[in-house]
């Protein structure tokens, strides 16, 4: 049987570790059947995700501070791509299916097309600790809509 040189096995286990960081660090959270709430401390200039599952829908959500620090908070789909989702490249988010970037400042400013979908400031609020709240009501008629659209969820 063929022995895995201890160099090599930690190597390989380092490269693991570093591949699958960014993307524990990059998560938020899930909530079931609840409001999401997104601690105001937790939202940087990288794109942290969150989940809510809403009547055993899944809803993917990502929270980033733009360059005017100003938080925004959009759904990880497009109208055009749908569910492929966005990552980051330092101050863009890219889109899995097309590969367009948009910048972070773009973000809830633009709509329709490939961009990611705008939560909206009219939908979210804060609580007394200053953490972003996204109602389950809101999140429901946003699953009510989506599931029609992505039956699988996005």
């Amino acid at each position: 049987m063929f022995e895995t040189p201890k160099r090599m096995r930690l190597t390989v286990a380092s490269l693991f570790i570093l591949a699958i960081a960014p993307a524990l660090s990059a998560s938020g959270g899930e909530v079931r059947d609840s409001d999401l709430v997104i601690p105001a401390g937790e939202v940087s200039s990288r794109a942290r995700y969150y989940s809510a599952v809403i009547e055993g829908y899944s809803l993917q959500l990502f929270a980033v501070t733009a360059p005017d620090e100003t938080i925004r908070v959009v759904f990880n789909a497009c109208q055009a791509c749908g569910p492929a989702g966005f990552t980051q490249d330092k101050d863009s988010m890219v889109c899995s299916a097309c590969r367009q970037r948009f910048k972070l400042s773009d973000l809830e400013r633009q709509r329709g097309g490939c961009n990611p979908i705008p939560v909206g400031e009219k939908n979210r609020s804060r609580n007394a600790n200053g953490d972003i709240v996204i109602s389950r009501a809101f999140l429901k008629q946003v699953k009510d809509y989506f599931s029609r659209q992505w039956p699988r969820g996005i």
